[in-house]
């Protein structure tokens, strides 16, 4: 039972710039102890990155440009096609953040530059788009932010199990970046800064969801608002 439940589970596989892809192990932190299972407890240094460090010096930082594209992807135990990411069962949304690096990784400030919660007209979740993409999901890097050394924090969320306290199951892990050519300042109004741990509560309402009664319905994704923020049509 024990190793059909951690097959349903998944981590960042690999990241990509354009055509370009970096595997596990070159730029994405180690994790802690078996690199499937979910955090446990959000209130814990491990919600950071599934591991209790801020940046790992043992992980080289990847070069990225400030307004680029950028690719991350999802899998369970390899790359082929055959590798769904994640259980089916395993439905949420997916949050991508970002910290520049501190010394101290309890002073790291985190923003969120991406998310995904449910699409009612096609009844899907950021997992199932994900999946359906070979777990890969495309976002950008911010142009308004400052160079630097960044964590960029990926997270998917699992809800089948958060109709309870402490039932929501959280995938997150960190890739480390060398941020260039951005305009080294933030967009007025700034980011909306939060810290891990402590940007999550327990009845945050996308935290203890009625996933198997609303279905997606009226689902709020957790944390910040997304930075820059989106101009209206």
């Amino acid at each position: 039972m024990a190793g059909h439940l951690v097959s349903a589970h998944t981590q960042l596989y690999n990241v990509a710039i354009g055509t370009t892809s970096y595997k596990r192990g070159e730029y994405i932190q180690p994790v802690v102890g078996p690199y499937l299972n979910p955090v446990a407890n959000f209130t814990t240094n491990e919600i950071r990155c599934r591991n209790t460090n801020g940046a790992s010096p043992q992980t080289p930082y990847l070069s990225v440009k400030a307004g680029s594209e950028f690719s991350v992807v999802w899998h369970r135990s390899s790359d082929s096609p055959s590798d769904n990411m994640v259980a089916p069962s395993h439905r949420g949304p997916c949050m991508i953040y970002m910290g520049k690096v501190e010394k101290n990784p309890d002073d790291i400030k985190w923003f969120k530059i991406y998310e995904l919660g449910f699409n009612k007209d096609t009844n899907k979740w950021c997992s199932d788009v994900a999946r359906d993409n070979h777990g890969r999901v495309d976002v950008v890097i911010p142009k308004d932010i400052e160079d630097g050394k960044y964590l960029l924090r990926t997270e998917l969320l699992a809800l089948h199990r958060a109709n309870h306290v402490w039932g929501a199951q959280f995938y997150p892990n960190c890739v480390q970046l060398d941020v260039s050519g951005s305009s080294n300042k933030f967009l007025d109004p700034p980011p909306e800064f939060v810290e891990f741990p402590g940007a999550y509560k327990s009845d945050d309402p996308g935290i203890l969801y009625k996933y198997w009664q609303d279905k997606g319905m009226n689902y709020v994704i957790p944390g910040p608002k997304v930075y820059p923020p989106t101009k209206p049509n």
